[in-house]
This record gives structure tokens, sequence and C-alpha cells, in this order.
């Protein structure tokens, strides 16, 4: 009992880092997801490229949460407008995803 106690405490230090790695790219990918669709949403209201990054909090200039903001607009607008918001978000943390594992 206790050699396997030992074996999976050894196994859980060893695949600690992977799923740890693995749920931070899922967080990632959700939130990119996410904010694509809000800004898609927006986009399907009539607002442009234009006013959603003039509308960008100065506080996250230079931030890699700004990378994101300015992934997601840009993702928002190369999707056809006949696709709903819930498909646009599935499409981008899939991709998202794939190519964290790649």
């Amino acid at each position: 009992m206790m050699k396997l106690n030992v074996a999976l405490m050894l196994l859980a230090v060893w695949f600690a880092p992977m799923v740890m790695a693995q749920d931070e790219a899922h967080k990632e990918c959700l939130q990119i997801s996410s904010l694509t669709g809000d800004y898609f949403a927006q986009r399907l209201d009539g607002k442009t490229k234009a006013e959603m990054q003039q509308a960008t909090p100065s506080e996250f200039k230079h931030t890699a949460f700004l990378r994101k903001i300015e992934l997601a607009i840009n993702l928002a607008f190369t999707f056809p407008e006949s696709q709903s918001e819930e498909q646009i978000e599935k499409a981008v943390y899939e991709n998202c995803l794939e190519h964290r594992d790649n």
C-alpha cells in the first residue's frame, strides 16, 4: 500500500505541470473566444473595428491582455455575419486549443 501511495504521489508531481499548462491553455482560449464573441456581437450592432479599438481602456495599453483584445477584435471581423455568436466562440475556442498544442 505504501508503494502505491508513493507511486501515485510521484505521478501527481510529474503530471501536475502538464495539467496546469493545459488548464492555462483552456482558460486563455476560453477568454479569447469569449472576447471574440462579444466583439462579433458589437460588429453586428454596427460598431467598426476602430470604434472597438478606441473603446479599449487605456490601462490595458502595453499588456498581454491588450494583445488578446486586438486578436479578438480582428477575429470578430473575419467571420461572416451569417454565423451566430455561439458558432464564432466555438470555432475560435477549438482553433485556439488546436494551435496551443502545436
